[in-house]
């Protein structure tokens, strides 16, 4: 960050399962709508903010975009960059699709969904649990975005 001119903030986020989707990624957005409406006193330039996550914080940062999204928002962040981030179902489909590792790797993947789900059949289509289940409309509304991707996490 010093580098690169850059204040960096850390979002200590609540985890599951004690908290469930949508309020882990209620955390993140309250956390970055309180850096945009202090930018000043942080010395900051309100129109260069920009969000990042890895894995599940990757996860929470494509769930705020979803929900900047939703709320018309997507104007307060400059970029996001979400790295490897937990987006879809891909864990609970047919495994013999799978490769061997992600067989391997698909009992802790569904174990961390269900962790994060408040109730995962009444929220399955939710794209604020499951952020590639978001609507073409909802996805041009973002902010401008790089994934981070990498075959496994």
């Amino acid at each position: 960050a010093k580098e690169s001119d850059m204040v960096v903030f850390n979002v200590d986020y609540r985890l599951a399962p004690e908290t469930k989707c949508p309020n882990n990624i209620l955390d993140f957005y309250c956390a970055l709508k309180h850096v945009i409406e202090n930018s000043a006193s942080f010395g900051i330039d309100s129109q260069k903010v920009g969000i990042s996550g890895e894995s599940g914080g990757g996860y929470i940062c494509f769930g705020t975009m979803v929900m900047l999204a939703q709320r018309d928002e997507s104007h307060l962040v400059r970029a996001a960059f979400p790295i490897i981030p937990m987006l879809g179902d891909y864990f609970f489909s047919d495994s013999m699709s799978m490769t061997e590792e992600e067989r391997d790797n698909a009992p802790a993947m569904r174990s961390s969904w269900k962790a994060i789900a408040k109730d995962l059949e009444k929220q399955w289509k939710s794209p604020l649990l499951f952020p590639d289940k978001s609507p073409d409309s909802l996805l041009e509304k973002m902010p401008p975005t790089v994934i981070f991707s990498a075959e496994f996490d």
